[in-house]
């Protein structure tokens, strides 16, 4: 059972993403440059474990760890695969594990695991902030459950109609011109402005906030922080973002770390 450098074949393992191929795509295009380091590898949510065989495999200087609430009973001579048991929301056990296999931090993240944002949300920030190394890659799969009814936190995508006439798009921009003229530097001008354009774009746009597509939302907010934060035109104190990059795709994201 071995996979190729070139291709990221997971067509002979226990594992779903064989079903997803543009996921295929996606770690191939972000592992490559890391094929022949000394790889520590996180996934939460392994099932029944054939993905971790599927990294060890592409990895071969790799030590792969795994987690999942269930125990997966894989056969690994190499000794180069770690499982633990356990949810992905549990702190402490993250932090054994980062000590345990990755003391100087993880290359890579996987987040495989519950798909519900709440918790997904919890093990991101930990692991993000406390066991993921400067440049390391932090993936989330699945995002879209926040669209289904029929998951924890899913909720059915409604469309609905929205409307952008041109007397809205006058009365925005001329808000924006108060605002920015010397009447709007008074503190009670510039709050009123602000407070009639946003009035003016609620509702505007078709959203969707709920589950991991909320989460998802969450991170393209950090991905904005140096806009969020601008000096001239944000909310004080400054600082970069987080992230150097955020990727998505139908049900994949990539978050590279500044």
């Amino acid at each position: 059972m071995t996979s190729t450098k070139r291709t990221l074949d997971a067509s002979n393992y226990d594992t779903d993403k064989a079903a997803h191929t543009h996921y295929l795509r996606n770690y191939e295009e972000y592992f490559r440059p890391l094929l022949d380091r000394d790889v520590r590898l996180l996934e939460l949510g392994v099932l029944k474990g054939g993905s971790l065989l599927l990294w060890r495999d592409y990895f071969e200087r790799g030590l792969i760890a795994g987690l999942d609430l269930n125990p997966a009973p894989i056969e690994d001579p190499t000794g180069r695969i770690r499982l633990y048991q356990g949810g992905q929301q549990d702190t402490a056990l993250l932090d054994r594990i980062a000590r345990e296999c990755a003391p100087e931090g993880f290359d890579v993240i996987i987040d495989d695991c519950s798909h519900v944002g709440e918790l997904a949300r919890v093990s991101f920030w930990h692991l993000f902030e406390n066991h993921l190394k400067p440049g390391g890659l932090y993936v989330i799969e699945d995002w879209g459950t926040g669209y289904w009814d029929f998951w924890p936190d899913g909720v059915r995508y409604r469309p609905r109609r929205t409307t952008r006439g041109p007397l809205r798009y006058r009365l925005s921009r001329v808000a924006t011109r108060l605002h920015n003229s010397r009447l709007g530097r008074l503190p009670l001008a510039g709050n009123l402005t602000r407070f009639a354009k946003r009035a003016l774009q609620r509702g505007l746009y078709a959203t969707h906030d709920y589950g991991m597509v909320g989460f998802v939302k969450e991170l393209v907010d950090e991905m904005g922080m140096g806009d969020i934060t601008h000096p001239e035109f944000g909310v004080a104190p400054r600082r970069r973002s987080k992230f150097r990059e955020l990727r998505l795709s139908h049900g994949h994201l990539f978050v590279v770390k500044a």
